[in-house]
């Protein structure tokens, strides 16, 4: 009985023995997995920077709204960078040589409304001076500074130029008017000058009209 016990217990151990080896055999083949794995870790630790590392390890997740919202400030960017660079370039002003449309008329010389409307800075006021409103005068003046202002621009009418000249009077109150004239001209051709002048009882509107006829 004895030797069957001993003999029986032999192949015990004998298997225990090869247990505890495949275990250290595992443990050793983990040990230098994981020692493996850490040195290819520190040489890639040592030439990029950590955080390079962990993106690899971890990469970023890209989401469609981040991506629109990247779009956006990448175009706001855009636009300002290229507003402070024509803030910065200096605009240069061409003067072009005015052309003569083919429907309009081509005067050799223009009517100078400069002049007409320097004549009415100074003639209205001092025309107007001192006169109160009435009905029967504002009627006889109104006629009498018309003649007056188209005599003086018949001096410095160019040929073939013709002209409308129109004053109004009007008694001076709270209310307020407003005067429009409509007419078909040739924009390019013919021109005209305007001038408002007022007193403490009246106001006067005179416009003068230059026509070119061929």
């Amino acid at each position: 009985m004895d030797k069957r016990r001993s003999q029986s217990s032999v192949p015990a151990r004998g298997k225990e023995k090869q247990k505890s080896i495949s275990s250290t055999a595992r443990t050793n083949r983990l040990t230098s997995t994981c020692k493996a794995t850490s040195a290819e870790l520190g040489a890639v630790k040592g030439r990029v920077p950590q955080r390079n590392v962990l993106s690899v390890a971890c990469p970023p997740a890209f989401t469609f709204s981040g991506i629109v919202v990247a779009r956006r400030l990448t175009k706001n960017l855009k636009e300002r960078t290229a507003l402070k660079r024509a803030a910065k370039v200096s605009t240069v002003t061409k003067i072009v040589n005015d052309q003569v449309p083919p429907f309009s008329s081509n005067p050799p010389e223009k009517f100078c409304t400069s002049r007409v409307q320097v004549f009415l800075e100074e003639y209205l006021p001092d025309k107007l001076r001192d006169i109160a409103y009435g009905p029967a005068l504002a009627s006889q003046l109104s006629k009498e500074m018309s003649n007056e202002i188209k005599e003086f621009a018949k001096g410095i009418l160019p040929p073939r130029y013709k002209l409308v000249c129109m004053v109004t009077l009007g008694e001076k109150k709270n209310e307020d008017a407003v005067l429009t004239s409509q007419a078909l001209w040739d924009s390019y051709a013919d021109t005209f000058v305007s001038r408002c002048s007022e007193n403490g009882t009246m106001f006067c509107v005179a416009c003068v009209f230059a026509v070119y006829c061929e």
